[in-house]
């Protein structure tokens, strides 16, 4: 069983080609609006993707949308987390 999962639910650089992605690879897919609104960014802060995570937020884990899929795909250099506004890890 996986620690984590995430969905991508908006692709903004694709024309949507990402929506509907899920990972780690061997996750379960999180059902719609499950865990926690993230977002993807470009180094120049440019929002890429936003989706959802499943799993502890405050550990390492909450890392892994970007690096599972947002850096060896876009080039993502951060992850923000919704809390009470857009927060960085």
């Amino acid at each position: 069983m996986m620690a984590y999962a995430w969905i991508i639910e908006e692709d903004l650089i694709d024309n949507g080609e990402a929506v509907g992605v899920w990972g780690p690879r061997g996750a379960v897919k999180p059902s719609p609006g499950e865990g926690a609104k993230f977002r993807l960014l470009d180094g120049d802060g440019e929002v890429y993707a936003k989706g959802r995570f499943v799993g502890d937020a405050g550990s390492e884990d909450a890392f892994g949308p970007l690096d599972d899929y947002g850096m060896p795909n876009w080039g993502c250099t951060s992850i923000e987390y919704w809390k009470n506004g857009w927060k960085a890890l």
